[in-house]
């Protein structure tokens, strides 16, 4: 309970970090477009909106570090008794050097000496829409997961939902199309015959990608299943494990089972040939249930796989694989046993 108010919270506070810098879109880009189109003032003319370049001397440099930056302090405290700047312009420019400030809106927006010239950083318009969307993006990963909770919310006790990880491909496959959209048009999204065109087929893909992830985190039950039968001749490899140590399983080392031409065996390898594979002893293994997997057994397997409990002799052990090879496995098993 305390995990899904966490979840929903990340979420709703991300949708409204993202809600907040879609508000500032327009008034960045004005900015951004005052700036670009900001010409020197003329002779004598007043105003904040050209550009006035006035001389100063740099009295001293405070370089504090790279991710902290540096300070400029200006001879007579003019324009500015100090500024904030890069840290490399903190190392480059020294004292007693003359440089040209320029100044736009009473701020300093360049300090050009004779061996370095710093630019302050102008936020643009499109910048602001891409942290938008990335925080709402953000968002889509806790909402991915509570969605699974609800969806799983009739699973038995200890039975673990299934993984939101197919999730980040339609998030991820979003971002590709929604981040050059926001970054090339910030505030004319549906503009033009070309930005809905790009929505459209983004929308399509991220649809059709969103339909993927349902099917790919659907819970399955166990014992339904549609799996092929194994060809007459050849071999298949299926990827599945023995969470157990056994004697055809040392220490764990099985990730495949090959079924077909021989015997089942389990191999460390997805073949082709049967190189150290080790023989299944079917004659002692009975089939007890298939289930899915509970607890910490969603950490060693993948969530939509199944886990049939066998008894091997006596002795209980589980072997993990997808619904539809475990079911194949089963059968083949069955089928050596009989």
């Amino acid at each position: 309970m305390r995990s899904r108010v966490g979840q929903l919270a990340v979420c709703a506070l991300l949708l409204v970090c993202a809600g907040a810098a879609a508000w500032f879109v327009p008034a960045v880009t004005a900015e951004e477009r005052a700036w670009h189109a900001a010409r020197p003032c003329a002779s004598g003319a007043r105003g904040n909106d050209c550009l006035r370049t006035l001389p100063a001397v740099i009295e001293r440099t405070d370089p504090r570090s790279p991710k902290q930056g540096g300070r400029l302090y200006f001879a007579g405290g003019r324009p500015t008794p100090r500024m904030w700047v890069s840290y490399d312009a903190a190392e480059a420019f020294e004292a007693g050097d003359r440089v040209r400030l320029t100044v736009w809106r009473g701020q300093v927006m360049k300090v050009a000496g004779a061996r370095y010239v710093w630019h302050e950083h102008v936020a643009t318009g499109g910048s602001q829409a891409v942290v938008a969307a990335l925080c709402a993006l953000a968002a889509g990963w806790p909402g991915a997961r509570l969605l699974l909770r609800a969806r799983g919310r009739r699973l038995p006790e200890g039975e673990a939902p299934p993984s939101a990880l197919p999730f980040l491909v339609p998030l991820l496959g979003t971002a590709v199309w929604l981040l050059p959209l926001c970054y090339r048009h910030p505030v004319s999204l549906f503009g033009s015959t070309a930005t809905l065109a790009w929505w459209a087929v983004g929308a399509l893909v991220s649809v059709a990608l969103s339909g993927w992830a349902w099917r790919a985190t659907r819970i399955r039950t166990p014992g339904r299943s549609t799996a092929p039968e194994l060809p007459a001749d050849g071999e298949v490899f299926l990827s599945a494990r023995f969470l157990e140590h056994t004697d055809y399983n040392p220490h764990g080392f099985g990730t495949h089972i090959v079924l077909g031409a021989g015997e089942p065996a389990v191999t460390p390898h997805a073949g082709p040939g049967r190189f150290a594979a080790k023989r299944i002893p079917v004659g002692r293994l009975t089939v007890r249930a298939v289930r899915r997997p509970r607890g910490e057994e969603g950490d060693l397997v993948p969530r939509s796989w199944h886990i049939a409990e066998l008894d091997d002799a006596g002795t209980p052990v589980r072997l993990a694989a997808a619904p539809d090879d475990l079911a194949r496995i089963l059968r083949a098993l069955s089928a050596v046993r009989a």
